[in-house]
C-alpha cells in the first residue's frame, strides 16, 4: 500500500511538473504571437498611412488643377461667368426663400 501511494504522489508530481511545462511553452508561443500580431498591426498602420497621403496628395493636386482651370474659364469668359453665377444666386435664393 505504502509503494502504491509513492506511485500515486510521483505520479501526481510528474503530472504537475508537465503541466507547469506546458504552461511554459504556452507563455513563450502567447508572447510569439503577440510579438507577431504587433509587428503585422504596425506594417499595416503604415500601409494605411501611407494611402491616407497618397489620398492627400491627390486630392490637392486634383483641387489645384480644378482651381486653375476655373480661374482660366473665368479669365476667358468673364460675362458668361457673371452670369451663371447671377443665375446660381437667384435660383439659390428662390429655392431657400419657401
Amino acid at each position: 500500500m505504502a509503494r502504491e501511494t509513492n506511485d500515486i504522489t510521483h505520479d501526481y508530481e510528474t503530472l504537475v511538473a508537465q503541466i507547469g511545462g506546458l504552461r511554459d511553452e504556452l507563455a513563450k508561443m502567447a508572447a510569439q504571437v503577440s510579438a507577431t500580431a504587433s509587428a503585422r498591426g504596425s506594417a499595416m498602420a503604415e500601409t494605411v498611412n501611407q494611402g491616407v497621403n497618397d489620398a492627400r496628395a491627390y486630392a490637392g493636386r486634383k483641387t489645384h488643377d480644378a482651381d486653375v482651370q476655373i480661374g482660366n474659364a473665368v479669365a476667358a469668359n468673364p460675362y458668361l461667368a457673371l452670369g451663371l453665377a447671377a443665375a446660381v444666386g437667384l435660383l439659390l435664393g428662390a429655392v431657400t426663400r419657401r
